[in-house]
């Protein structure tokens, strides 16, 4: 009696420490910012822009966009410079399938969700692998202006898609591994007791 008591508790204690290691499980970010560059200061009109895509590599599904807006430089500084920063423009970012037939993507990107208030976010979910020409639109008091570049979107990682179904899987999984190691614990401890008998 007093084995299966310890076989319990050990199973408890395993379970209470599975349920903690899952809180510091990575989840994926619902808000981004940042990641790699594909334009920095590009001339869009009266603006400049710089742009950042996550993830890297891209892959077709979820593709998110951070886009830094400013002023054209005053007439006589560096064209690398960049004016103020631009927070209450109107930005658009399309993208649309280069050697392939297929329809055009178009979200908002918007400072709502922003982890910087100073970028603009937007997320986009790539239907299929292939080049894509990705379309910065923007709309401001100084008028309207765009710019573009290319990505090379990947198939879908198989491991990507097991890791997306997230920490429910992988915590059911956990729990049902503890519970058979604690059956084979508990099964062992009865037969060695009836052995002892």
């Amino acid at each position: 009696m007093r084995l299966h008591r310890s076989a319990t508790r050990r199973a408890v204690n395993w379970l209470g420490l599975a349920a903690l290691l899952l809180l510091f499980v990575p989840r994926p970010a619902q808000a981004h910012g940042g990641g790699v560059p594909q334009l920095t200061n590009a001339e869009a009109g009266p603006y400049r822009i710089s742009v950042w895509t996550q993830p890297d590599p891209i892959r077709v599904g979820d593709f998110h966009v951070t886009v830094a807006i400013s002023q054209a430089p005053k007439p006589g500084a560096s064209t690398r410079e960049a004016g103020e920063l631009v927070l209450d423009a109107t930005v658009q970012v399309q993208a649309e399938p280069v050697s392939q037939v297929g329809d055009t993507l178009s979200a908002p990107a918007t400072r709502d969700n922003a982890v910087n208030k100073l970028f603009y976010e937007a997320d986009l979910t790539l239907p299929a692998d292939g080049e894509w020409r990705v379309d910065i639109q923007v709309n401001g008091a100084a008028g309207a202006g765009s710019a573009a570049f290319k990505i090379e979107a990947l198939p879908p990682s198989p491991f990507n898609t097991v890791v997306g179904f997230g920490w429910p899987l992988w915590a059911g999984l956990g729990l049902v591994l503890l519970v058979a190691g604690w059956w084979l614990q508990t099964s062992r401890h009865r037969k060695s007791e009836a052995a002892h008998a």
